[in-house]
């Protein structure tokens, strides 16, 4: 089984590395046409033609290319465990665990979004990774994503304080730092990313946010509380070791 297990997994990175570097060759004969004067569409639906004389419209299409391959690709459990880090894995698949035992006891819960909310968060993590690797954040950038860091890094602390004080769990305390996340993401991704990616980071905090997700979680007598003990058990290494 092991072996089977090993040989699946050689062949998703093969699978991986051959696709990115049909991109990387995509991204060159995009490159070449540019250079000497290639034609590309205006704008989508405007049915014009245009000459490039630059590099950076190449770019931008190698660039779509590459965050539509993995987006797709992470939408997979194989693709996250091969593009995240084992310690992110873990904090992913405890706070999916507790979206998802929320929703099945909510009638107000769609029992479907939690798998969708997990794959919102990693394709945008994905593709402000490639942003980032693609030298597409520029300087204005650079207080948006400290932002991000201490909104998200605010609100994980919030959560393990609830967890370890008794009684202390205020709801309206921690939706207005989850909404603080909120905002910041959209800071960053709205000058770079399409209207689709900002729709994802709202479904993602639209379930976080959502009162009976939340009473769930943090209730004194909630059945969830030794799963929310894993989730803080891992932000408390991600803090410690920098990640978050």
């Amino acid at each position: 089984m092991m072996v089977a297990w090993g040989t699946a997994v050689m062949e998703l990175q093969s699978w991986l590395l051959y696709h990115l570097v049909a991109v990387s060759d995509c991204n060159q004969v995009m490159q070449s046409a540019a250079t000497g004067g290639g034609v590309y569409p205006a704008g989508p639906g405007s049915g014009a033609m245009t000459t490039v004389t630059s590099g950076s419209r190449a770019r931008d299409l190698g660039l779509r290319a590459q965050k539509k391959l993995l987006g797709r690709f992470a939408a997979s459990n194989a693709g996250r465990s091969l593009l995240i880090d084992d310690a992110t894995t873990s904090l992913l698949d405890n706070l999916y665990k507790l979206m998802e035992r929320a929703a099945r006891k909510s009638q107000q819960l769609d029992k479907k979004q939690p798998e969708k909310v997990l794959k919102n968060i990693v394709k945008l993590s994905i593709k402000i990774g490639l942003l980032y690797r693609n030298q597409q954040l520029g300087p204005a950038d650079t207080a948006h994503i400290e932002e991000v860091r201490k909104a998200l890094r605010s609100s994980a602390m919030v959560v393990m304080s609830f967890y370890e004080l008794e009684f202390s769990y205020e709801r309206s305390y921690l939706v207005k730092s989850l909404e603080r996340c909120r905002a910041a993401v959209h800071a960053l991704i709205k000058p770079h990313l399409t209207d689709k990616s900002q729709d994802r980071c709202d479904q993602v905090f639209d379930f976080l946010c959502h009162p009976d997700f939340l009473e769930a979680v943090f209730s004194h007598d909630s059945e969830l509380r030794p799963t929310l003990g894993a989730l803080v058990l891992d932000i408390n290494k991600a803090l410690e070791t920098g990640q978050l």
